[in-house]
């Protein structure tokens, strides 16, 4: 009976190794034919052609379907933007600023923006820094990039069609515009974590490819990303950094000491086309201004 038992737990395992061993294979060979093209265009480019080949033949590196689809169905209005200015995210942004006090005035003083609105981007971003989960950066951007190969923009469709409302035509003209602005994202992905010498496979962020405490795309990285903490390196998952980074941002687009209404909704408006977004930052920065 023991020879017995230990026969089929031995099998067990075997399956268990074969089933992991196809899963993982499939993810290689999923990466090798989807991104092949991608690859091509990275190392004409300037990337290291062997970097490139290693990095796409990581079994962690593959073609996010599921997730690239929500692209095809995102609507910003949808999102509550109240559940923000409610009293306990109120509190709690209150207790950011403390503990956040000395990068908060630094930041004020540098950029002239207020540690109010750099607070209420970080809570409605990322629930001031808890919330920095999501899907890889680089399957996402990848993904996304690929979709300018025919046969690879055709798998896609074949797989979404019939759980979105686009037509085909819809579909390739999104599918053209999406495929330039990811690539271009997946490039200055690639140079800022070269750069910093990251590991861009263990990067996660937002379905989109924004990282971070205070959700940069990787392009907005390159440009204003700081490095707050004087360490010597720029890393968007350290709060001094991302608060520093954010002032940046909103001090290029026009910030400055004194700034209306009207003109904060404008500069707001650029960190997220979104009139649901600004309101929402504007308002929560009214509630901590306030001295109740």
């Amino acid at each position: 009976m023991t020879t017995i038992k230990n026969t089929v737990f031995r099998f067990g395992l075997l399956i268990m190794a074969f089933v992991f061993f196809t899963q993982t294979a499939a993810h290689a060979k999923n990466s090798h034919t989807y991104f092949e093209t991608l690859q091509e265009s990275l190392i004409k480019d300037g990337f290291d052609k062997n970097t490139i080949i290693k990095l796409y033949s990581n079994p962690k590196v593959y073609f996010e379907t599921k997730k690239a689809s929500r692209f095809l169905s995102h609507r910003e209005a949808v999102l509550n933007y109240d559940q923000f200015t409610l009293p306990r995210n109120i509190h709690e942004s209150r207790k950011y600023m403390a503990k956040h006090k000395p990068d908060l005035l630094k930041a004020e003083r540098t950029y002239g923006v207020n540690k109010e609105i750099i607070t209420a981007i970080i809570l409605i971003e990322t629930r001031l820094g808890t919330h920095l989960g999501g899907p890889s950066v680089l399957n996402m951007l990848s993904t996304l990039a690929s979709l300018k190969d025919p046969d690879v923009r055709n798998m896609f469709w074949g797989k979404v069609s019939k759980s979105t409302e686009f037509t085909k035509k819809k579909f390739e003209k999104w599918a053209e515009r999406k495929s330039k602005w990811a690539y271009k994202e997946l490039k200055a992905f690639l140079t800022y974590t070269a750069r910093e010498k990251i590991d861009p496979v263990r990067i996660y962020g937002s379905y989109a490819g924004a990282m971070g405490i205070a959700q940069f795309m990787p392009s907005n990285i390159l440009v204003f990303a700081k490095d707050g903490n004087n360490d010597g390196r720029v890393d968007l998952f350290n709060h001094a950094d991302a608060i520093m980074s954010i002032a940046t941002y909103l001090k290029h687009y026009g910030w400055h000491n004194g700034i209306n209404k009207k003109e904060a909704y404008n500069v707001i408006y650029h960190y997220n086309h979104s009139r649901q977004y600004v309101d929402a930052v504007l308002e929560v920065t009214e509630l901590l201004e306030s001295k109740t």
